[in-house]
């Protein structure tokens, strides 16, 4: 009879931690028994004496304990998050959140927000008219609204798209899925977006890298940081960088200087003020704003990826001049005070020729050149934050308490001239001349328009522990909401909207269940203002978002991997629809129809989400969100949303040997077909991918390391969105190539 071998207590920890990992989003507790059971045995097996031979226990990279800052970690996830102002860890946080770390964003290359929100679980892409490019979550658009820095609203403008920031300056980006009321205030329900700067450190540290990739790509980053006295009371760090890129586009080419500063003094012993300036400036020659065409029963056209509806002058200059102060005072050793303050002032230039037209499968025709936008915009800023935060003792528990305010206000003028050709000239859409005609000399403005966004509010956040393994979170945030648009020049209504304390609570039950896992659940709203009008002139009421969520979420192997699991459902209500009276008319509409509230739109799903150390020397950020929208045909939420979604990305260091030298890394996003309904049968979208990336690096000496990287590395042709047919539709990147040398000192 023949008996099966038996695994040694070191080869069963092993397997039982894969085990763990692989059963942790589903099944909990077998996952905690099991990771429980393998470190039992290996304890055992020290103590009987036996030699140890590997450690399974995950590694603290460089001795430190994760925390809010990410970089020198060398972690894809991170110890606490501060989009919610306290900081807190993801257990402890009732809602779905995931960290694009520094060292995920260094491994991948990603150097523009753009590039980080494509790689970040839940979030699809989506093209907005002029090359406005937008981020969804949830089916939800993220506007300008969603976006904080440093846990200031207010401040975006077009961030995904024309003034894409630059991320050599940031430590992280912390992404929220779900309605963000209490933290931005006004907005859609499908998340916020927090980047964080990178601050000034008391121990020296330089690092250079060099990059070199596909289509002319170079790129060259210094970043130095350390104390100026002898106390290290007074910090200071800089950052500059130089982009000079290519493209796989015809007559695109982009050109990115950065400066960034940063000084941090400790005023006294409980008192740290922070100072940083930063000048940032991008030109894009043959910028693109309308995409390309489809044909005209919706069918995909078979050109290149290359092609590009533009004229060779055709360019996008923007700049940005950015202040930030922040006075963290610490009054004991239970409450503090954090007071931030930032102002910054952009500057937008474009001049586009652009093609529209659906492509007539019969003739190869339809795409014209006629139009060209002449636009210059200024937009400056201006944004303040002040809490409170503490702990407190009662019933014999400790309780915490978030007690803020803030207030931001953007100003903002755009000129636009329109100029339109007399003669349309056709485009032949497999061979573009991109110099058919020559740059017209542009005509005086004749569309000013002038707004002022200003918002403001109270908030309160609590954290009561109702027993050891019970807390409570309770929040609510009472905003104040300014909207004044002004129409200079041309066509267009002047029109106010404001709302008056609007109040959007939140409310979240966290229950640990183990050592390592939690159940949570909890309640988020937002409102979201409407500038339409009703029949009698009247403003409507804002749209109203929540955010309905339960899951499970676990740290494990010393709390260097963060798992969750949650099922949310997001209701958005008396969104503006059309007035059905038909004698009612509203002649300030160039429709001439009213509006109403009415219209309720519906998103639910499943995100499934790990990231950190799996095993020792392998990161992981791997996420799935399963996305049904439910909304009137005629009133779609979105087109483009996938129902489907996977992002995964990994890093393995082997821990023993010569091969720690070595990383290696693959990684995957994965979606599903969405497509759009057209009269008379034809349908049009965009087909289910998965794209595949690839990384091996080499470490040279203790100073050097060498990485190659690789997107797309099947070469899949895919459209990255497909949202028109007259235009809309973007192809996503080809296969690309990128080596860098770092050295760090």
């Amino acid at each position: 009879m023949h008996t099966p071998s038996r695994l040694t207590p070191l080869s069963k920890a092993l397997l039982l931690r894969q085990a763990a990992f692989g059963l942790a989003l589903t099944l909990p507790f077998a996952a905690q028994a099991y990771a429980q059971e393998a470190e039992a045995e290996t304890e055992a097996q020290a103590a009987n004496g036996a030699p140890a031979t590997l450690n399974l226990a995950p590694t603290n990279i460089n001795s430190q304990v994760l925390g809010t800052t990410t970089e020198n970690t060398g972690s894809y996830t991170t110890g606490a998050v501060t989009i919610g102002k306290a900081a807190q860890s993801l257990r402890e946080t009732p809602q779905s959140v995931t960290v694009m770390t520094r060292q995920l964003m260094d491994d991948k290359n990603l150097t523009s927000l753009d590039q980080v929100l494509s790689k970040t679980p839940g979030l699809s892409f989506s093209q907005r008219n002029f090359g406005s490019h937008v981020y969804q979550s949830r089916g939800f658009v993220l506007s300008e609204d969603s976006y904080m820095i440093d846990g200031i609203p207010g401040q975006a403008y077009n961030m995904s798209g024309w003034m894409a920031p630059d991320m050599a300056i940031y430590d992280r980006v912390e992404v929220l899925r779900g309605a963000s009321g209490l933290l931005v205030g006004a907005g859609n329900p499908g998340g916020a977006v927090n980047l964080v700067r990178k601050r000034a450190t008391s121990e020296p540290q330089f690092s250079i890298t060099t990059r070199a990739g596909s289509y002319d790509n170079y790129r060259v980053d210094l970043d130095g940081s350390g104390r100026l006295n002898d106390q290290g009371t007074l910090r200071g760090r800089f950052v500059t960088a130089y982009e000079d890129k290519g493209s796989w586009l015809d007559e695109y080419s982009a050109k990115t200087p950065l400066l960034y500063g940063v000084l941090e003094a400790d005023l006294a012993d409980d008192t740290t003020l922070t100072m940083s300036l930063r000048r940032q400036e991008k030109r894009i020659d043959g910028y693109s704003i309308w995409a390309l065409p489809r044909y005209s029963n919706g069918q995909s056209l078979d050109i290149s990826r290359s092609t590009a509806l533009v004229q060779d002058w055709n360019h996008l200059n923007t700049n940005m001049t950015e202040a930030f102060l922040e006075l963290n005072h610490r009054f004991n050793d239970n409450w503090s005070n954090k007071t931030s303050f930032t102002w910054s002032k952009a500057d937008l230039d474009m001049v586009a020729a652009y093609g529209n037209g659906a492509i007539n499968p019969v003739t190869q025709r339809g795409s014209v050149f006629q139009n060209v936008e002449f636009r210059h915009t200024n937009v400056e800023s201006v944004g303040i934050d002040s809490f409170m935060d503490g702990h407190f003792e009662a019933f014999g528990q400790s309780h915490q308490v978030t007690l803020g305010a803030n207030w931001s206000r953007q100003d903002v003028t755009e000129r636009r001239a329109p100029y339109r050709r007399a003669t349309p000239i056709p485009i032949n859409i497999f061979d573009v001349d991109h110099h058919a005609f020559a740059k017209p000399q542009r005509p005086a403005w004749s569309l000013v328009s002038e707004y002022v966004d200003e918002r403001s509010g109270i908030y309160a956040n609590t954290r009561l522990h109702l027993t050891e393994p019970l807390s409570l979170v309770l929040g609510t945030r009472v905003s104040w909401y300014k909207y004044d648009y002004d129409q200079k020049l041309g066509a267009g209504n002047d029109y106010l909207t404001q709302q008056n304390r609007e109040v959007t609570p939140f409310a979240g039950l966290i229950y640990d269940f183990s050592e390592h896992w939690s159940w949570y659940a909890s309640y988020a709203d937002i409102f979201k203002p409407q500038n339409d009008r009703t029949w009698d002139g009247s403003p409507l009421d804002p749209a109203i978002g929540t955010n309905y969520e339960t899951g499970i979420k676990g740290e494990l192997f010393d709390k260097r991997l963060n798992l969750s699991a949650a099922v949310f459902y997001i209701k958005q209500e008396d969104l503006a629809i059309n007035d059905p009276d038909e004698t009612h008319l509203c002649p300030s509409n160039p429709s001439m129809t009213c509006q109403i509230n009415g219209l309720v739109q519906r998103s639910k799903g499943i995100d499934l989400e790990a990231s950190g150390e799996v095993l020792p020397g392998l990161e992981v950020l791997a996420g799935y969100t399963y996305n049904r929208i439910v909304s009137p045909q005629s009133n779609a939420l979105t087109t483009d949303t996938p129902k489907h979604l996977a992002r995964i990305s990994t890093s393995y260091t082997p821990q023993d040997g010569e091969w720690n030298r070595l990383t290696v890394g693959a990684g995957v996003s994965a979606q599903s077909r969405y497509e759009n309904k057209l009269a008379g049968g034809y349908d049009y979208g965009s087909p289910g991918r998965a794209i595949w990336d690839a990384r091996i690096g080499w470490k040279i000496d203790e100073h050097w390391k060498v990485n190659l990287t690789g997107e797309n590395l099947f070469d899949r042709k895919y459209w990255s969105t497909a949202s028109g047919l007259n235009r809309g539709n973007v192809w996503g990147d080809p296969r690309t190539f990128m080596l860098s040398l770092r050295g760090d000192f």
